[in-house]
């Protein structure tokens, strides 16, 4: 570092729920180098929610600004508002370095440091981590993905370095001319170790009692997740295996299109929705962990279900296949199909040793591929250059 001072790094994200982009964002904060780097924080408010957040998980670690008119719908005039906001904030805390997470916070606080350098004179580094591009997304409309793909390229320029957390982010960046290639660096996203609560204690804390046989699944509750086929694809899982028990946990705006479907389908005693964001120490009350989502970065959860040695099926989605060779780290079946989705998780309810070869592999490529340390170690080559 030069002169031997520290470098102020500033992470903005737009989101403060506790997800994907925010494990991302707590777990570079808290563990870069206190002697190299002084960060500070930047995100949207906290709502009203029972839910962990990104600032609770930092609260007394880590210096926080919040970006009141930060939110995930388009407003144009809260927008400007953000990029005023975004600008104080260098002005206070005068980083150099600007880390962006999210589509949103990359355009605005991409804005609003390049303001800053202009007007203070003050060199500022500006790298942004793109957590699955949105215009990948196949259930927005045509119109919308064409112009969210013209300001992922405008935002991208605004950058020195994008980095993207999958080989798919990585070869759709150059195949839709999202960024240019000398700018791009794939990290994958890195996990630490976890504590697993014993299966009879996470069973009682997370479902109120002991159950023979269940389908897990932690996600937020978005279109994104998939997690409407999973219900869906559950009578056919029920008539082979009457006792198993699908527990979704999450929360989101999607919550009353679930219970919906639930009551629909006559899942009632079957299903269960647990409103929590931080659920990774529960995984040892599933025996089947499940992702079915329609679009995806690099998952954390599929990541937690491998140290926690659960067999997995998903989709063969964004990242996932980066984490998970179908028939030997878990089980991939196409998006959108809850047959598929029924099929894949009968197979493993029949096998109990497919079940424990599928999750020991996981396993073994989660540690030693998908280490935090590693994802650290590229992060901050990245930050000196």
């Amino acid at each position: 570092m030069q002169n031997g001072q520290r470098k102020k790094i500033l992470f903005v994200i737009t989101k403060s729920v506790w997800g994907g982009a925010q494990r991302y964002v707590f777990d570079l904060a808290t563990n870069l180098p206190k002697d190299k780097f002084n960060v500070a924080v930047a995100c949207g408010p906290t709502l009203k929610t029972d839910m962990e957040t990104l600032p609770e998980k930092l609260q007394n670690t880590t210096p926080l600004f919040p970006v009141l008119h930060f939110q995930k719908s388009i407003n144009p005039l809260k927008e400007l508002i953000a990029f005023f906001e975004i600008f104080s904030i260098c002005v206070r805390f005068q980083p150099d370095i600007i880390h962006s997470n999210s589509s949103k916070a990359g355009g605005i606080a991409g804005l609003a440091a390049l303001a800053y350098q202009l007007i203070y004179q003050k060199k500022v580094k500006r790298i942004f981590t793109v957590h699955g591009w949105a215009f990948l997304e196949t259930w927005r409309p045509l119109w919308q993905r064409v112009l969210i793909r013209i300001l992922s390229k405008a935002t991208a320029l605004l950058h020195h370095h994008i980095i993207v957390i999958s080989t798919h982010d990585y070869n759709a960046t150059a195949t839709y001319n999202a960024a240019p290639p000398h700018k791009v660096t794939l990290v994958h996203n890195g996990i630490g170790a976890i504590e697993f609560l014993p299966r009879n204690n996470a069973q009682q804390e997370l479902l109120g009692a002991e159950h023979p046989f269940v389908i897990g699944v932690i996600a937020e509750w978005t279109k994104n997740k998939g997690i409407a086929y999973i219900i869906d694809a559950m009578p056919a899982v029920l008539k082979e295996f009457p006792d198993a028990t699908l527990c979704l946990v999450g929360w989101g705006e999607l919550e009353n299109n679930f219970q919906f479907l639930i009551s629909n389908f006559q899942l009632r005693k079957n299903v269960i929705l647990v409103s929590k964001s931080a659920a990774a120490q529960y995984l040892n009350a599933f025996d089947i962990f499940v992702l079915p989502s329609l679009k995806e970065g690099l998952p954390y959860t599929i990541l937690e279900a491998g140290l926690a040695e659960l067999p997995v099926v998903t989709t063969r989605v964004g990242g996932i296949p980066d984490i998970i060779e179908n028939g030997t780290h878990g089980l991939l079946v196409d998006p959108a199909s809850p047959q598929q989705l029924a099929n894949a998780i009968i197979k493993l309810s029949r096998d109990k040793i497919l079940r424990g070869q599928l999750g020991k592999a996981l396993h073994n490529k989660a540690t030693q591929n998908f280490s935090l340390e590693t994802m650290i170690e590229k992060t901050i080559e990245l930050y000196c250059l």
